[in-house]
């Protein structure tokens, strides 16, 4: 399926207008929020799609896509000063800036693990995904057990 030229200029324009907003604090938060925003959709359209009898490969290389994207990104989501101390609402915790080790080793697990999505995708094997898509999974609720606000 060939994508349509109003989704390739959006994909172009994310960039652009993340950089726009992230000139100040709640810039900054927001861009995060809405790659969280965005992962928290892939994955939700990944496990929806496990669930199905036939599940169909294409939702799963759409939602793998998005994730191996969206991970990178998370390292430059935390700046200094994007945290509680800024007076926004936000759900970071403090660990992060305070055990930045820890935090790049979890966001570079991450990472890894959408990467090893995209592979077992490619596979064409549905075990494979399910197994991996479970390490997503992993790689989230660690980090959001450790540098989330539970909700």
């Amino acid at each position: 399926m060939k994508p349509s030229p109003l989704l390739i200029l959006a994909a172009l324009l994310v960039p652009v207008t993340s950089v726009a907003l992230a000139a100040s604090p709640a810039g900054i938060i927001k861009v995060r929020h809405q790659n969280f925003e965005g992962m928290g959709r892939a994955m939700k359209g990944l496990f929806d799609e496990l669930r199905k009898p036939a599940p169909n490969f294409a939702v799963f290389k759409a939602s793998a896509t998005v994730l191996a994207n969206s991970a990178p990104r998370i390292a430059n989501h935390f700046p200094k000063g994007s945290g509680p101390e800024s007076g926004l609402k936000t759900d970071a915790l403090p660990a992060i800036w305070q055990k930045p080790g820890e935090f790049t080793a979890a966001t570079n697990r991450l990472v890894g693990t959408t990467q090893a999505l995209q592979a077992a995708v490619a596979s064409g094997n549905v075990m494979q995904v399910s197994k991996a898509a479970g390490d997503v999974g992993g790689s989230c609720k660690n980090c959001h057990d450790t540098f989330r606000k539970p909700r």
